[in-house]
């Protein structure tokens, strides 16, 4: 599908999922940890994952750099999402995730994901790309009881916003944007930067 080897600059199981559901052969690098560590902490949310997905790019790249054999594309991305200004990432424990649903709940709120776009060459100079993709998401207004229900389940672990929208709660509806935006990695956004490349 590609004239390209494909490095996917995640760990993340949905981006994963995604990737191979589009049919793309690719590679996984995960970035170190600590590529994390020190960013922005007063940025919004576009900043911030614009920022985050440059960076795992530039750490993969200079992983990649010393022996380049071939075209190599380095896919990253980063999703957080937001709302009324307040940044919320994946959660750290089942008590931070009831505090983002109940942050979050009767509430409209945004999904940001920062895509970036890294296209190696060994013959080449390229500067990395990054855009960003918004969905808006509306949640009802779950009861505590609800909320207790769906903790249980173990499925808000590693999922930014404490929750899936892939696995189809009757309480979490799009208002406007992608889904897979929402997963983890906007497919339709990478389909139209991957045409560019």
């Amino acid at each position: 599908m590609s004239q390209f080897r494909i490095i996917l600059a995640s760990s993340s199981p949905q981006r994963k999922a995604l990737l191979s559901g589009a049919g793309y052969e690719f590679e996984v690098m995960p970035p170190d940890e600590s590529v994390e560590s020190g960013i922005c902490s007063n940025c919004g949310p576009a900043e911030l994952v614009l920022d985050l997905s440059a960076r795992k790019a530039a750490h993969i790249a200079s992983r990649l750099l010393a022996n380049l054999a071939q075209p190599t594309l380095i896919v990253a991305c980063d999703t957080v999402a937001e709302c009324r200004g307040t940044i919320l990432g994946k959660p750290h424990d089942e008590e931070h995730a009831r505090a983002i649903l109940e942050q979050l709940r009767g509430t409209r709120h945004r999904v940001y994901s920062g895509l970036c776009l890294w296209l190696l060459s060994p013959d080449s100079k390229t500067a990395p790309r990054t855009r960003i993709a918004i969905t808006e998401l509306e949640m009802q207004n779950l009861s505590d009881a609800e909320i207790d229900e769906y903790l249980a389940t173990g499925l808000w672990q590693g999922k930014a916003g404490a929750f899936g929208i892939q696995d189809h709660p009757n309480w979490l509806s799009i208002v406007q944007g992608s889904e897979s935006n929402v997963i983890g990695l906007p497919m339709e956004l990478l389909a139209e930067m991957m045409g560019d490349s």
